[in-house]
């Protein structure tokens, strides 16, 4: 008779069984005190994405203790860095020798960092400098109040040369030298990092001016995804001007006028936020724009975000359905209806766009 293989000797089913487990710290912890087979897997859903620091909406005494722990815990065991691939900082409650402690050449696998801060001081700014130069980085979204341009500047001096994906918040100033402008002070960049996906969110002091200008680091005329709040001017600047019929993913708010599609030729799908506070007049901006497409567009999905279930009534969307169909879209096949939650939209949801649902054009998404 055959010897039979114990199953938790066997590495590969023992990583399968704990990959069940990604999104249950609990159980992952306890996997990872097991023994040393079990902890590297257990260890690598446990440290892929990681926090420092807290907002400061939270609720204070629990965020602190979890920070402090996780602090002391990276401090005592750097390798679990190796881990990491998604890192998130708070800026105003982070440690600062946390962050000295990041820079060092322990982040192996980092790929995304999400910074935000309301009051960033001169050391946290080194700090940050030295992080955006790890050689794996590919995704940057930052926001948050500098002592001064140049100092908001200086962090990209060193970043590394991977990044293709960049999200500039509210980027502002709060020292009383940071309304000075070093545009003119710093020499055009001549190594360009070419950029794939841009996120503008908000009019930020003299970041518009710099990423128009020759000084500035980044290059877009890979530019494939374009994300824009009340920056609608973007796609006639001298910078951006080249690279925007090259742009096949276009997400925009109905906030401010002048957004010309026909400029996007090669746009493949269009991403817009709906609210319910002033639906009706968002939705009327929203086709104002939608009606500046070519004729001979390329664009196959129009989603529609939405901030909640409620904002689509039946009236609503019977007058989405009905301008929806009024478009210029030869190249249709869906519109989605998204939804920023984790539990699935009801079933009916999709009826509220009677004729798209007909010619089973819509459907549902959330996430």
């Amino acid at each position: 008779m055959a010897s039979s293989t114990n199953p938790l000797a066997v590495q590969e089913l023992v990583d399968d069984c704990i990959d069940f487990l990604h999104d249950s710290p609990p159980d992952l912890k306890a996997c990872a005190l097991f023994g040393q087979s079990w902890a590297s897997t257990a260890q690598m859903h446990l440290f892929n994405h990681i926090v420092i620091g807290f907002h400061i909406s939270e609720e204070i005494t629990t965020s602190r203790h979890q920070s402090r722990l996780l602090c002391a815990a990276l401090a005592a065991s750097p390798r679990l860095l190796r881990w990491v691939e998604s890192l998130q900082i708070h800026l105003d409650t982070a440690p600062l020798e946390t962050l000295m402690f990041l820079g060092k050449p322990y982040l192996e696998r980092l790929r995304r960092i999400f910074i935000v801060g309301n009051r960033v001081s001169g050391l946290k700014v080194d700090a940050i400098q030295d992080l955006l130069s790890h050689t794996t980085l590919t995704t940057i979204s930052i926001s948050g109040a500098f002592p001064s341009l140049s100092d908001f500047l200086g962090i990209w001096t060193r970043c590394s040369t991977s990044i293709r994906d960049i999200s500039f918040g509210s980027i502002r100033t709060w020292s009383a030298a940071g309304a000075m402008h070093p545009l003119t002070e710093s020499p055009p960049s001549n190594a360009k990092i070419q950029i794939d996906a841009l996120t503008l969110w908000w009019w930020s002091d003299g970041i518009h001016d710099w990423l128009n200008s020759p000084r500035c680091l980044f290059a877009f005329s890979n530019l494939k995804r374009l994300c824009l709040n009340e920056n609608t001017s973007l796609p006639r600047w001298a910078a951006f001007a080249p690279s925007i019929p090259h742009v096949e993913y276009l997400q925009f708010e109905p906030l401010v006028p002048g957004l010309d599609l026909a400029l996007f030729t090669n746009l493949k799908c269009i991403s817009i936020f709906i609210g319910s506070l002033e639906y009706r007049a968002e939705v009327a901006f929203v086709f104002t724009t939608l009606l500046t497409m070519s004729s001979s567009n390329r664009i196959e999905t129009v989603r529609f975000q939405l901030s909640s279930l409620t904002v689509l009534d039946a009236d609503r969307g019977a007058e989405l359905d009905r301008r929806i169909l009024a478009l210029p879209l030869p190249h249709h096949k869906a519109v989605e209806l998204f939804y920023f939650s984790e539990t699935p939209p009801p079933d009916d949801i999709t009826e509220k766009l009677p004729l798209l649902n007909a010619r089973k054009l819509v459907r549902a998404v959330c996430g």
